[in-house]
């Protein structure tokens, strides 16, 4: 999450106002033009409707989707967009939420009403590196620091705005990338390797990565509950399927050039609904890798698949009233008493609607301990 502190109002002032303790919340919306070094260029007012999403399972975490009105202002080869979502306050004051800054797309033009109009699709600077190929075999050669790996590639393909947490790591041997390969797919390999979350964009444009921490060790970042402050909608949906969910991972290091290493887990937590103790049986996940940093990095990961995986059966849907604080995996408490539902939760996908009045879209899955 986002946080809520901000221009010099504390975080309970602003949940006080988000969750309309005083009076009815009021939120609008504001663009700006940036350029391709994310330099505000100006202010866009021809933007007539929009969404913004964030899928943090995907390789392109965030997308938008906008409807504008084409007055040649918008260099749609270079120029970029990060709408905010302002929140007036009490004293009548507005603070802004940036929502992130998005590349945007140059689809068919439509004429209506004596107008042009364009609806846009839009996408975080991960396209960038999805679209950037290596043009030949490329090879990041023993004894590199994988942080300083990532930043080489980050570099070629023209990027220098970037959080990645240090690390000492450094490769056990040589790793290549066949020509073709997206650039995108190489860091996600490298991060992988030191157990690091994939990449991402932050709402600032800055290309972020660091250590993995599993949502069941994480404190809850907000909590949506049915109270008298509730502004969550009637409807929530749940979905819990364990037919397929397994409850031993082995990860097999397969490298001729490294000394082959094996990591394991096993989930027999008696409170685990999809544990071998609770199933009576056991369901294997058995993978092997080509690149891992060392038995610790190997250990990490494989507990990390076996979370993930077990927070697949317990799906939860939902509407609320717009909260422009949701980020990249937010970690959630949910206490909604019609489904007997009060737990943590890890956000996959959300949406926000751009407009006064509209419900935000959320899919989360259930922190389990394993």
């Amino acid at each position: 999450m986002l946080p809520l502190a901000r221009a010099g109002y504390t975080e309970q002032e602003v949940k006080d106002v988000l969750h309309g303790k005083y009076s009815p919340r009021f939120l609008n919306f504001r663009y700006h033009l940036l350029d391709r070094n994310d330099k505000k260029i100006g202010e866009l007012d021809t933007v007539e409707s929009g969404e913004v999403s964030m899928a943090s399972l995907n390789s392109i975490k965030r997308t938008g989707r906008f409807k504008i009105k084409d007055k040649g202002e918008i260099n749609w080869l270079t120029d970029r967009m990060q709408p905010h979502a302002l929140l007036r306050m009490n004293d009548g004051k507005f603070i802004e939420f940036p929502l992130g800054i998005f590349l945007l797309s140059s689809p068919i033009r439509e004429d209506k009403n004596k107008n042009i109009y364009r609806d846009v699709e839009a996408f975080d600077g991960l396209l960038i590196l999805r679209d950037d190929k290596f043009e030949s075999r490329y090879s990041v050669t023993a004894g590199t620091n994988y942080r300083a790996a990532v930043i080489d590639i980050l570099t070629s393909a023209g990027i220098t705005k970037h959080n990645i947490e240090q690390t000492e790591k450094v490769l056990p041997v040589d790793m290549e990338f066949e020509p073709g390969r997206e650039k995108l797919y190489a860091i996600n390999e490298l991060l992988r390797a030191i157990n690091f979350t994939q990449i991402y964009v932050d709402v600032y444009g800055y290309f972020t990565s660091q250590a993995y921490r599993s949502p069941s060790v994480r404190p809850s970042e907000y909590t949506y509950a049915d109270d008298k402050l509730s502004i969550t909608y009637p409807g929530m949906r749940e979905e819990l399927d364990l037919f397929n969910v397994p409850n031993k991972w082995v990860v097999v290091l397969s490298n001729p050039e490294l000394e082959p290493l094996v990591a394991s887990y096993t989930n027999e937590n008696p409170d685990s609904p999809s544990s071998t103790v609770r199933r009576g049986r056991t369901i294997v996940d058995y993978r092997e890798i080509d690149n891992i940093a060392d038995q610790k990095s190997l250990d990490a990961y494989v507990q990390r698949i076996a979370f993930e995986a077990s927070q697949v059966y317990g799906k939860l849907e939902f509407e609320t009233a717009i909260n422009p604080a949701h980020d990249f995996s937010d970690v959630i408490q949910i206490n909604y008493s019609s489904l007997g539902i009060s737990g943590k939760y890890s956000e996959t996908d959300w949406t926000i609607p751009l407009v006064a009045g509209g419900k935000m879209k959320h899919s989360l899955r259930k922190v389990v301990n394993v």
